[in-house]
C-alpha cells in the first residue's frame, strides 16, 4: 500500500462534507467542515480540500460515500436485467413470504429492482453439493443478451441455484455476456458473496447491479478530480464493514459500500474508545439528517450479514447499525390528527434549518436548540453559517407553537424530547432488544448534533457515562482517514459439528485465508501487514439464524473445535437467555477478516492543567431551558480548544467546539482526559 506524508478522510453527509488530513511527518491533524453540495457532491469536497491546503502529490485519500445509498433509496439506478436458473424467475420477487409489519393492512411489498420482463431463466442446474444436474444451455444466454440489447438494459445480474458451491456456470455465463454484450456492466453472485440462501443472495446481486452505473460515475468523476489536482496514490473507498478498498474494486462491488459513511465513526469508536480505556461502548452518530447507533463490545464492532436496506436484503458484512431519520436538520411539523412529529423528513444543505437563514421555512431540530439556548456562538459554526435565531423562532412559533396553543420555548422543548426519545428508542433496539443493558456501556457521542443530545439520551437510559472525542463533528471522517484495508471472504459448510473432522475445518479457513492474503496482496498490503481474523457461523441443527463465533489464532486442532462449541453455547445464552449444550451444532459458514493495517497517528496528548479550567476558557453565558416545564438558566459556555487535560467543567454549561457542540445539563460534571476527549459522568451529586 502507497506510503504517503497525508492521510486524509472524507465523508459526505446531507448537510455537511468533512475533510481531516493526518499529517504522519509531524503528527498533527487538521480538520475542514464545508456544506454539502447536492447537485455535484465532489464540489464541496474539492472545497474541503483546498481549504486544508493538502499537498495531493504526497497523500493517500479515503472516502466514505452515500452514493450507492441514495441511488438505490431515491430509486434512481440504472435499468437492470437478471438471469437465474430455469424455474426460479419469480424467486426474487416472492422473497421469504414474510410479514415486517404483521398488523398493517395496507403494507406493500418493496418493488423489485428487476422487473419480471427482464428476469431471464436459463437452462443449467447444480445440486446443493455443486455437482451439475444439468449442463449450462449456452443459446439461452445469447438469447438473454439480445433481449436485454434490444431493451436497452445493460447492467446484468446473474445468480444460479448453489452457484456458492460451485461458480462454474456463472463464470462461463459471464464470459458470454462480456464477449456478445460488451457494453453491459455484469454482477455475478459468486462474486459478491459465496454464501447459501438463494433469496438473499439474488437481492443483493441485483442491488449490486442496480447502483453500479452512478456509483462507477462518481468514482470516476472523483479520480479525474484528484489527478487534475496532482494525485498519485490510490483512491481509497470505505466499506460498510468499516474497511476500505481500492476504488476499482468498489466499483466492482459498490454494494459494500452502501454504509460506508456512518461505518467511520463506529471504526472510530473502537479504536480510540480502546486506546483510552473502554472497551464496551455505544457508538452515537448524530448528524444532520440521521442518526446511527451501534455496538462495539470488548473493543469489537458487531458486524452483521443480514442487513435490510429499503425492504431489499443485503447479504454483504456490514456494521450492525440501526439508523433513524433522526438529525439536527429534521423537520417539525403537525400530523393529520394534530400531533408533534419530528423526521425523518430532512431540511438537508439546501436549504438548511430556518436559522442558517437560506431560504429554510420549517422549523428543525438545530432551530429548537439554538431558542433553548443550547447551541454555540455562530462563530463556532462551519461554512461561514451567520445563525438566525429570529428566523428559527418564527419558523417554530408560525408551524408548531401558534397551530398547538404553545409558548415559544415549550413547543421547542417539545421538538427536542421527541427527538430525544426516538434516539433512546434507537439505542434501546442495538442493546435491551439483544440482550445488553445499556448501563454496561459508555455513550461515545459524536456528529454534529450527538454531543448535544447525549446527555439526555444517556439520562434516559440510565447510561453512566458520555465521552465526546476531539473533533466529534468530522469524527467518521477521522475514522475513514485510520481504517484499515479490509476484505471479507466467506464460503458455506453446512456441517453437523460432531462431523467435521480436524482436518476438514483446517482445509476449508486454509481455503477462505488464501483468498484474503491474495485480495490484500492486490491492494498493495505488506505480508507483514496482514492480520487474518477466522469465525464460523454456528446454530443449533434445526435452527434457521446463525451466531457468529470468533476462532482463536494457532493451529486448528480438537481443542479449537471444543473452544468453539463451548464458545456458541456461551453466545447463544448471552443473546436469547437459554442454551442447550446437548443439542447438535452446526456449522454453517466458515468466514475470514482479512486486514491490512495503515499508518496511524495516535491521539497526541494535550497540555496538562488543574481542575479549574483557565480564566481564557470560559467566552460567555447563555439563558438555556434544559427541560420542558422548568425555568431557563445561566450556562457558561467554554470554548473547549482552550480547556487543558485535567480541567473539570460543571454544568449547566455549553462546551463549544468548531462543527459541534457539548451540552452540559445540570448536574453533570465534564472532565478533559489526557487527549483532550471529554469524559461526562452524567449525574453528579456533587456539583456545586
Amino acid at each position: 500500500m502507497s506510503v504517503a506524508r497525508f492521510q486524509v478522510g472524507i465523508d459526505i453527509g446531507g448537510t455537511f462534507t468533512d475533510v481531516v488530513v493526518l499529517d504522519l511527518e509531524r503528527g498533527t491533524t487538521a480538520l475542514e467542515k464545508t456544506l454539502t453540495t447536492p447537485r455535484d457532491l465532489w464540489e464541496g469536497i474539492e472545497r474541503g480540500l483546498a481549504q486544508a491546503g493538502v499537498d495531493l502529490s504526497d497523500a493517500v485519500i479515503a472516502h466514505g460515500t452515500t452514493v450507492g445509498l441514495n441511488t438505490l433509496l431515491e430509486r434512481r439506478g440504472a435499468p437492470t436485467g437478471l438471469l437465474t436458473t430455469v424455474g426460479f424467475r419469480d424467486a426474487y420477487e416472492i422473497g421469504r413470504g414474510a410479514r415486517p409489519d404483521m398488523y398493517n393492512l395496507f403494507f406493500r411489498k418493496p418493488v423489485p429492482l428487476v422487473p419480471r420482463e427482464h428476469r431471464r431463466e436459463i437452462r443449467e442446474r447444480l445440486d446443493a453439493d455443486g455437482a451439475v444436474v444439468a449442463p449450462l444451455e449456452e443459446e439461452d444466454v445469447l438469447a438473454a443478451a439480445e433481449h436485454f440489447r434490444v431493451a436497452g438494459v445493460r447492467d446484468l445480474a446473474i445468480c444460479y441455484l448453489h452457484a456458492y458451491r460451485n461458480p462454474a456456470h456463472e463464470r462461463r455465463t459471464a464470459e458470454i455476456l462480456r464477449e456478445t454484450y460488451p457494453e453491459a456492466t455484469v454482477s455475478a453472485s459468486h462474486e459478491l458473496m459465496r454464501e447459501w440462501r438463494e433469496y438473499e443472495r439474488t437481492s443483493t446481486t441485483c442491488v449490486n447491479a442496480y447502483i453500479r452505473p452512478r456509483t462507477g460515475a462518481y468514482l470516476e468523476r472523483a479520480a479525474e478530480s484528484l489527478a487534475a489536482g496532482g494525485y498519485r496514490a490510490p483512491f481509497f473507498i470505505n466499506q460498510s464493514s468499516g474497511g476500505i478498498v481500492s476504488s476499482d474494486t468498489a466499483r466492482a462491488r459498490p454494494v459494500a459500500t452502501l454504509l460506508s459513511g456512518p461505518a467511520g465513526g463506529v471504526a472510530a469508536s473502537a479504536r480510540l474508545g480502546g486506546l483510552a480505556g473502554f472497551e464496551n461502548v455505544i457508538a452515537f452518530d448524530m448528524g444532520g439528517t440521521s442518526t446511527d447507533v451501534a455496538v462495539i463490545q470488548g473493543g469489537r464492532q458487531r458486524l452483521t450479514a443480514d442487513s435490510k436496506i429499503d425492504g431489499h436484503p443485503i447479504s454483504i458484512p456490514a456494521s450492525d447499525l440501526h439508523t433513524i431519520g433522526a438529525g439536527g436538520g429534521s423537520l417539525a411539523s403537525i400530523d393529520d390528527v394534530g400531533a408533534l412529529r419530528v423526521g425523518p423528513e430532512s431540511a438537508g444543505a439546501e436549504p438548511g434549518p430556518a436559522c442558517y437563514g437560506r431560504g429554510g421555512t420549517q422549523p428543525t431540530v438545530t432551530d429548537a436548540n439554538l431558542v433553548l439556548g443550547r447551541v454555540a456562538p455562530s462563530r463556532y459554526v462551519p461554512g461561514g453559517l451567520e445563525l438566525e435565531l429570529d428566523q428559527a423562532a418564527r419558523a417554530i412559533e408560525r408551524e408548531i407553537g401558534n397551530p398547538l396553543s404553545l409558548a415559544l420555548e415549550e413547543a421547542a422543548a417539545g421538538i427536542v424530547d421527541i427527538v430525544n426519545l426516538k434516539m433512546a428508542m434507537a439505542v434501546r433496539a442495538v442493546t435491551v432488544q439483544r440482550g445488553l443493558d445499556p448501563k454496561d456501556f459508555v455513550l461515545y457521542a459524536f456528529g454534529g448534533a450527538g454531543p448535544v443530545h447525549a446527555c439526555s439520551i444517556a439520562r434516559e437510559l440510565g447510561i453512566p457515562t458520555v465521552v465526546v472525542p476531539v473533533a466529534p463533528g468530522q469524527f467518521s471522517a477521522l475514522g475513514i482517514a485510520t481504517t484499515d484495508v479490509r476484505h471479507d471472504v466467506v464460503r458455506t459448510a453446512l456441517v453437523r459439528a460432531s462431523e467435521l473432522t480436524v482436518a476438514r475445518l483446517a482445509e476449508l479457513l486454509a481455503e477462505v485465508e488464501a483468498e484474503g492474503r491474495d485480495a490484500l496482496a492486490a491492494e498493495g498490503v505488506a505480508a507483514d501487514a496482514m492480520e487474518l481474523r477466522r469465525a464460523l457461523d454456528v446454530r443449533y441443527a434445526g435452527q434457521e439464524y446463525t451466531i457468529t463465533v470468533p476462532v482463536e489464532p494457532g493451529p486448528i486442532d480438537e481443542q479449537a473445535l471444543k473452544s468453539v462449541r463451548a464458545r456458541f453455547h456461551e453466545l447463544h445464552e448471552q443473546t436469547y437467555s437459554h442454551a442447550s449444550p446437548a443439542e447438535p451444532i452446526e456449522v454453517v459458514n466458515v468466514r475470514i477478516e482479512a486486514i491490512g493495517r495503515v499508518a496511524r497517528v495516535d491521539p497526541a496528548p494535550i497540555a496538562q492543567g488543574e481542575a479549574q479550567p483557565p480564566a481564557e476558557a470560559r467566552v460567555g453565558e447563555a439563558s438555556a431551558l434544559f427541560a420542558r416545564g422548568e425555568s431557563p438558566v445561566a450556562a457558561v459556555v467554554w470554548d473547549r480548544g482552550t480547556l487543558l487535560a485535567g480541567n473539570v467543567v460543571d454544568g449547566p454549561a455549553i462546551v463549544a467546539d468548531t462543527g459541534a457542540t457539548t451540552v452540559l445539563p445540570p448536574r453533570a460534571r465534564c472532565r478533559v482526559d489526557a487527549t483532550g476527549q471529554l469524559v461526562v459522568t452524567v449525574e453528579c451529586e456533587a456539583v456545586s
